[in-house]
Formats: C-alpha cells, structure tokens, sequence
C-alpha cells in the first residue's frame, strides 16, 4: 500500500499468486498522476485518520457512528447491517436506508419487542410491504431517534472542540496531530449538520455550553 495513494475511488487493483507475489493492474485508463488504491473503507474518515494519519474529505458519505452510541448487535449483523452501510451522505444530507431501518429497530426492542421480531421477521423474508408499512407507522418516533442521535454526535464533537481551546486537555496544544484532529471533527460535523438541516429544517440546534467530559475523547477514532 506504500506504493500508491489512497482514493475514494481507486484505479488500481491488486491480487496475489500461490507464491506471495502481488500483482497490481490499473482498472482505467490512467493519465500522468497518482496510482491509487482504497486503503480502507472510505466511508469512515475516523478510522482512517486513527490508522494511516491522514483525513479522506472525498468520500461522499461517512459512517453514522449508531455503532458508537449502540452496539451493532449479532441480530443487526444478521440482518445484514454493519458501519459500511449506516451512511450520512455529506452533499445531500439524506441518510441511507438502513439507517431508518436499525433506528425503528431500535425504537421497537426499547417499546414493544413482539413488533420488533415482526418487522425482524418482515426483513428476513424479503416482505417489503411490511417493512413500510411499520415505517410508515412509527415515522415520528424513528424520525425522533435520528435527531436526538444526530445531536448527541454533535454534543460530543462541540465538547471535544472545547477541550482544545481550554488547553488541549486531550493532547496538549502543542501535539502535531491535534490541528488535524480538529479538521476531522469540522468534516464530520459539518456532515452531521447537513442530514440536520435536510431532515430538520428550521429546528435550530443550541450548541453545548459550560462543562465537557473527558470520557469521550476517543468516541470518534471507531
């Protein structure tokens, strides 16, 4: 991976042989500039800050981090859902559809767990009638859980930009990554205002004042 840059969208691609040799072969036709590979899944900015040190901003969505807020169950991995498909598109501020769907499970286990095995059920076999119809049903309550997750994330990123201007109480002023740190949390930020804006026109968002926790420090390197 030394050998080429990291993309969104690669234009090369790699294999091995029985032997351990690596082949590498462009996808596209290829003018004079960087060969490229995806290092990682380009969806989530955090982990490829926390791994490889730098900040991916052309991916055109991020992961909704519903996984740091509640755990991704085995029953969610079942069903198919994992961080990769749990996106906030930052151009458009939409949300992807299983994000709708992991939210009214959610809601349903925490209200009526008979419903959740129904819309569980509805899911597995494929009956999308269903699966609407309960969206359809509980679309205030579900639309609800978005804007209280969407502004918890934001609660966290505000206190964590709080800490740096009372004194890098994280790092230390002075620590080489934290500017970049910082530029991570404005990008994942300004996507999570983005579906807050799309989703919740005119509902203004108070940003957090006073006290900030020092526990959530690594809440967004997942």
């Amino acid at each position: 991976g030394d050998m080429f840059n990291h993309a969104t969208e690669a234009n090369v691609a790699y294999e091995y042989d029985e032997a351990g040799n690596c082949y590498v072969q462009t996808t596209t036709d290829v003018a004079a500039g960087p060969l490229t590979m995806t290092y990682s899944d380009p969806t989530n900015p955090s982990y490829l800050l926390a791994r490889y040190g730098f900040l991916d901003e052309s991916s055109p969505a991020s992961f909704c981090k519903l996984g740091v807020d509640w755990h991704i169950t085995d029953e969610l991995i079942h069903m198919g859902y994992s961080t990769s498909t749990l996106l906030f598109y930052k151009d458009t501020g939409e949300v992807s559809e299983q994000v709708w769907d992991v939210l009214l499970y959610k809601y349903l286990g925490e209200e009526d767990v008979g419903r959740q095995q129904e819309f569980y059920q509805a899911h597995m076999s494929g009956d999308y009638d269903t699966k609407q119809s309960y969206h359809e049903c509980y679309y205030e309550q579900t639309r609800e859980k978005l804007l209280e997750h969407i502004d918890d994330i934001l609660g966290e990123l505000d206190g964590l930009s709080q800490k740096s201007a009372y004194g890098g109480a994280v790092a230390g002023d002075d620590h080489p990554r934290l500017p970049l740190i910082l530029r991570h949390n404005d990008f994942v930020r300004a996507t999570f205002m983005a579906v807050r804006g799309y989703y919740f026109p005119g509902e203004p968002y108070e940003e957090p004042s006073g006290s900030f926790s020092l526990s959530s420090k690594n809440a967004f390197f997942t």
